[in-house]
């Protein structure tokens, strides 16, 4: 669940970066993989109005998928223990990338060079943050391809990189809600379906 968290928080924050996705190439699918093992963590797939990600954990198991949909001003959070969705409102204007960090007063960006990814040239950044009165150091490699998802991240040791990139338009059907989940009202109601999914209890 912890993976789960944090990719979806990521997923989130890249959202409001931009008015809109800024890149040249704009639909595309990749995996974001762990390069020091190789697992795949989160496959993603991009249009101009549309953001879809899953999430895995070390195991290489789908643990949960972030839908946003700009046409429909729309976010949903998917939870794989037991088939369950949250809906919320989704309005860029109304959204920061800190407010979605849950704790993240502070983001500071710089510009520190530029580097070849997989074959990109891509703007490397290093990204300060403060959660919680801890301040934490990352790095984003941004192509302008794929802006504003990076390329590649770096964050306590860890590189996540974008890898079997797939340029034209995704399969529609992964910007819908699947079927056989069930809405869930509310975060606790989510909640207790993922504790419920890790004990198996009923």
């Amino acid at each position: 669940m912890e993976t789960l968290c944090k990719n979806i928080v990521c997923f989130l924050a890249l959202c409001c970066a931009v008015p809109a996705w800024a890149g040249s190439i704009a639909e595309y699918s990749a995996n974001l993989v762990d390069v020091q093992n190789g697992h795949v963590m989160q496959k993603i797939a991009v249009m101009p109005d549309k953001m879809y990600s899953e999430s895995f954990n070390a195991q290489g198991t789908r643990e949960g998928m972030a839908l946003v949909r700009l046409d429909q001003h729309k976010m949903y959070i998917f939870n794989e223990a037991n088939k369950s969705y949250m809906e919320f409102p989704f309005n860029k204007n109304k959204f920061t990338p800190a407010d979605l960090a849950m704790g993240m007063v502070d983001i500071k960006q710089e510009k520190v060079g530029t580097e070849t990814v997989n074959g990109y040239t891509a703007t490397k950044y290093r990204i300060t943050t403060k959660v919680m009165n801890k301040t934490i150091t990352a790095f984003q490699w941004i192509a302008p391809e794929f802006d504003p998802m990076p390329i590649r991240t770096e964050s306590e040791g860890v590189i996540h990189e974008m890898r079997d990139i797939k340029t034209g338009r995704p399969d529609a059907s992964l910007f819908e809600v699947p079927k056989g989940y069930t809405h869930d009202k509310t975060m606790e109601d989510m909640m207790k379906g993922m504790m419920k999914g890790r004990t198996g209890k009923k």
